[in-house]
C-alpha cells in the first residue's frame, strides 16, 4: 500500500519504547501499515504548521521591500521592561 506517488526517502528516528508500542498497537487495531500512520501524522503536522513558514517568508519579503522595519533597541527594551514589571506584580 503506497501512501504517495512522489519519490520517497528513508528517515530514521529514535522514539521511546512506549511510543513504539502504541504505534504498533494503532497499526494493528486499524489494520493499516505503520508507514501509513507515520505518513499521515507527518502530513497533518506539516499542514498545521505551514502558516509559520508562510509568515516568515512574507515578513522577509516585507523587510526586503522596505514595507516594514526592525524594532529599535529602545522599542525592544520598552517591551521587555513592560513584561518584567508585569512579572514583578506591578
Amino acid at each position: 500500500m503506497s501512501v504517495t506517488t512522489e519519490p520517497t526517502i528513508v528517515l530514521s528516528v529514535r522514539v521511546p519504547e512506549s511510543f513504539a508500542k502504541q504505534y504498533d498497537a494503532l497499526a494493528k487495531a486499524t489494520d493499516r501499515p505503520k508507514r501509513y500512520h507515520l505518513f499521515e501524522a507527518m502530513r497533518r503536522y506539516l499542514e498545521a504548521e505551514k502558516w509559520q513558514v508562510d509568515l516568515i517568508a512574507e515578513r522577509k519579503r516585507q523587510l526586503d521591500a522596505g514595507e516594514i522595519g526592525y524594532a529599535s533597541p529602545e522599542r525592544v527594551a520598552a517591551v521587555l521592561n513592560k513584561y518584567a514589571a508585569y512579572d514583578d506584580g506591578q
